[in-house]
């Protein structure tokens, strides 16, 4: 007698339901699926010990007559797909006809089932996925699916559940991201009588966010629309500031599907490029539309994985439209201090606050008139000259004409002709009469601005429409001088400032055998060295962007950094150039003029991202005048 034997089909069943039940939550998944699928519009899960005791799925769907309801509990059975061609075509959620089959074979199942045009329903249960009873039953359309002592069967599996806790949140993140790519259907989620959830059926998904996680993150979403060769691209990403220190809030969906995708993700994570601090994560709910027969979602058991036959195309794609959607949004940070001090105390607060905000936003549009009009400065530069203000960043009247030309340099300012005293005070009043609106960038990427000064030496203070703003002068210049840096790297055109006398470094023997091996990388950096005797260098030249750091101390900086990375400049280019934008740049402590402050923003206004710096902090931030007024007690 041969070794092989055919298993029984109780074994069988238990080795697929390995597959597809790891848990509660897997069973909220394809039951959930199901009811999609059958047009539910209103979706219940209730649940008893996360699950383990008790879980029942109610919808409102098309429902089930009795020959469908019996072949439902078995293996293989489906209406989704007729042949192995349709799982290249696959429009449903489920389609593998194992769910119903698995879940009976590990638990106490019973299955109500009722269709709209039926005058009775009908249910039937099953026990270790042997039907047990089965009878006519009076029931409201849909079905409802109860799972009872599940893995009651299967004790090794059953010990290895995790506690309560972390089997409900398992079960959570399910249906939140089906709520998120299923609007229009209404979701609830009961624990132990408790309900935990309610998400009524909204129009667009900004309402759902909202009644998810709250007004804040709502208002902080940026829609992202984009459609090229076949790949539409829909949903939302948030601001900068909402990043997270985990990627629970990372949401993505594939024909209404919820996948992971590192691919994918991770375009999206480089579209948000030198915006977010390190070890952050963008929050993001976007849905891809793609032509099912470019996908393959037969590679995982639990579908949660999806094969993409061009993606490449595809994250391209991902990349640009994140990317244009950050560019053209404002992605300046508004301080709310009631948020800050006070949490939420319920979700319907939260609703009301969505709402009232909703009111005044179309408030605003009909009038189109803020409550505080910006009106032009009307401050006078004072040309005073002071011996101790020589060599700060104050205005240039104050500093001896032999050491203009080096502080000028030093600001990145362009050496022009000397003015008459009476012609630069003409130009400069002149300049500052001008209305906000005038004086802003075409590009309009910046609010209009009334520089009130500098505070603490490290902050430039503004007035603007409906408010303060703050802005931060150390990271003003850090990302004028990354993306100007950048650019030339990128298109290898370097911009070399040639040193009149060149500096004279004498090296270790280290350093120099790391010099002579990144000589290449250096000169596509801008520093140009040659030998001058054993173990030292001169410096010829050095990148015309950071001219006004001492030469000797940018290149050790580059050099440090070389070494650290061990990688080629294409990898560690990136923390190069932020390293030396961050040196060259004004710091906190140091004078700056009002005059000079306008160049520096009008400069930041021509950036692409004019937010944060290239290390993702925070460049403006807007006080509103109603957060004053609530502290001042005026409202």
């Amino acid at each position: 007698m041969g070794k092989i034997q055919l298993l029984p089909e109780e074994v069988i069943n238990k080795i697929a339901a390995g597959e597809v039940v790891e848990r509660p939550a897997s069973i909220v998944k394809e039951l959930i699926e199901n009811s999609l699928d059958a047009g539910a519009t209103e979706i219940i899960v209730e649940l008893e010990k996360a699950g383990k005791a008790l879980l029942r799925v109610t919808d409102n769907g098309e429902g089930m007559d009795k020959e469908d309801a019996h072949k439902a509990l078995e293996r293989h059975a489906t209406s989704k797909i007729r042949s192995a061609d349709d799982l290249f075509s696959i429009h449903t959620l489920g389609f593998r006809g194992e769910a119903l089959a698995s879940i009976a074979a590990v638990s106490q199942l019973s299955l109500t089932t009722q269709q709209e045009d039926k005058i009775e329903g009908y249910c039937i249960a099953a026990i270790g996925g042997q039907i047990v009873s089965k009878d006519s039953v009076a029931a409201e359309q849909g079905t409802i699916i109860e799972v009872k002592d599940l893995f009651f069967n299967t004790p090794a599996r059953k010990k290895f559940l995790k506690s309560d806790a972390i089997e409900l949140r398992h079960c959570v993140d399910v249906i939140l991201r089906y709520a998120l790519s299923n609007p229009l259907t209404g979701f609830r989620l009961r624990h132990d009588g408790e309900e935990l959830l309610h998400a009524p059926s909204v129009g667009e998904v900004r309402e759902r966010i909202a009644s998810l996680f709250g007004a804040e993150l709502a208002r902080d979403c940026l829609p992202v629309v984009s459609e090229e060769a076949g790949i539409c691209i829909k949903g939302y990403i948030a601001k900068p500031q909402q990043a997270r220190k985990d990627k629970s809030k990372q949401m993505l969906f594939v024909n209404k599907r919820w996948v992971r995708n590192e691919y994918v993700t991770k375009a999206v994570a480089d579209a948000y490029h030198s915006l977010l601090p390190v070890h952050q994560h963008p929050v993001f709910f976007l849905a891809l539309e793609l032509d099912p027969q470019a996908i393959d979602v037969n590679i995982h058991p639990q579908k949660t994985e999806v094969k993409i036959e061009q993606a490449e195309q595809v994250c391209q794609a991902v990349h640009r439209a994140v990317r244009d959607t950050l560019e053209k949004h404002n992605l300046i940070p508004t301080v709310d201090i009631a948020s800050e001090e006070l949490a939420f105390s319920a979700r319907k607060n939260i609703e009301i606050v969505h709402q009232k905000e909703a009111h005044h936003q179309k408030q605003r549009k009909v009038t189109g008139v803020a409550k505080y009009v910006l009106e032009p400065t009307q401050q006078t530069v004072l040309q005073v000259k002071d011996a101790r203000r020589a060599g700060s960043y104050g205005e240039e009247a104050a500093v001896p004409e032999k050491n203009k030309e080096e502080l000028k340099l030093r600001l990145s300012l362009p050496v022009t002709p000397a003015e008459s005293d009476a012609a630069a005070e003409e130009k400069k009043q002149n300049e500052m009469r001008q209305e906000p609106e005038k004086r802003s960038s075409p590009h309009g990427k910046l609010p209009p601005l009334k520089l009130l000064g500098q505070a603490h030496k490290t902050f430039f203070v503004a007035e603007t429409h409906g408010g303060i703003v703050f802005i931060d002068q150390h990271v003003v210049q850090e990302r004028v001088l990354y993306e100007r840096f950048m650019e030339q790297f990128m298109n290898k055109a370097v911009a070399v400032q040639r040193l009149l006398q060149g500096e004279v470094l004498d090296v270790s023997p280290a350093e120099s055998l790391l010099m002579q091996e990144k000589q290449e990388e250096l000169e596509q950096l801008g520093f140009a060295l040659e030998p001058f005797g054993k173990r030292s260098y001169v410096l010829k030249t050095i990148p015309t962007v950071f001219g006004k750091v001492q030469p000797k101390e940018l290149l050790h900086d580059v050099l440090a950094t070389l070494e650290e990375q061990q990688n080629s400049l294409e990898q560690a280019q990136e923390v190069i150039i932020t390293r030396m934008a961050c040196r060259a740049s004004v710091k906190a402590g140091d004078e700056v003029s009002i005059p000079q402050m306008e160049k520096l923003l009008a400069e930041l206004e021509q950036c692409v991202l004019p937010y944060t710096c290239p290390h993702g902090r925070a460049i403006i931030i807007k006080l509103p005048v109603e957060e004053l007024e609530k502290k001042f007690k005026r409202r």
